[in-house]
């Protein structure tokens, strides 16, 4: 309920900014889940009209001697309302993992790792010391349901969103603000 995720090419002098997609299909953000319902899907011309819908521009290639293929633009997670201090005051015992080192899913999209970069200890209330490589293996529906808190500081990263065969990268802005997953397992290598 505390979730909404867009992808929006419409941001301007971000990395992944569009007015068009590469069927000539105008820009504009997607909502694709929102107040934690999935209510839309990237979609191209052929798999909107699959879909009963319009395309909503997320077709993209990386060259235009290659085929255009449905993948993200900027994608994030909306700001919430809540401090970082907020978001772990009340937090017993868990791990803060600041940036990734390693993350992958599965080609069903339903098995998920992530691995800690930089990682640190909360102790009641406090970021303690730092953890080393905590790793979270996860599945999607758990880690959606898990989220049960979004604090307002937002930041971007500058990615590629990688597809096809041969290869496509693409340039994408990723990002959001802080989530927190309550009543998850966190190991270490």
């Amino acid at each position: 309920e505390v979730l909404t995720v867009v992808d929006d090419p419409t941001i301007p002098n971000s990395y992944g900014f569009y007015l068009y997609d590469d069927e000539g299909v105008k820009a504009r953000p997607r909502f694709l889940i929102r107040n934690g319902v999935i209510t839309e899907f990237l979609h191209n011309r052929e798999t909107a009209a699959k879909f009963g819908v319009k395309s909503n521009a997320a077709a993209r290639a990386s060259a235009y001697d290659r085929e255009p293929i449905v993948r993200m633009a900027n994608t994030y997670i909306l700001p919430g309302d809540m401090t970082f201090d907020e978001l772990i005051e009340d937090i017993k015992l868990g791990v803060y993992i600041r940036t990734f080192g390693e993350w992958n899913i599965d080609d069903l999209r339903y098995n998920m790792r992530f691995v800690g970069k930089e990682a640190w200890l909360i102790e009641n209330g406090e970021l303690k010391h730092l953890v080393r490589n905590p790793i979270l293996e996860i599945t999607t529906p758990t880690f959606y349901k898990s989220i049960d808190a979004v604090d307002k500081n937002i930041e971007f990263y500058a990615a590629t969103c990688g597809k096809g065969d041969p290869g496509q990268g693409v340039p994408v802005f990723v990002g959001g603000p802080n989530v927190r997953l309550r009543n998850i397992r966190v190991l270490r290598r």
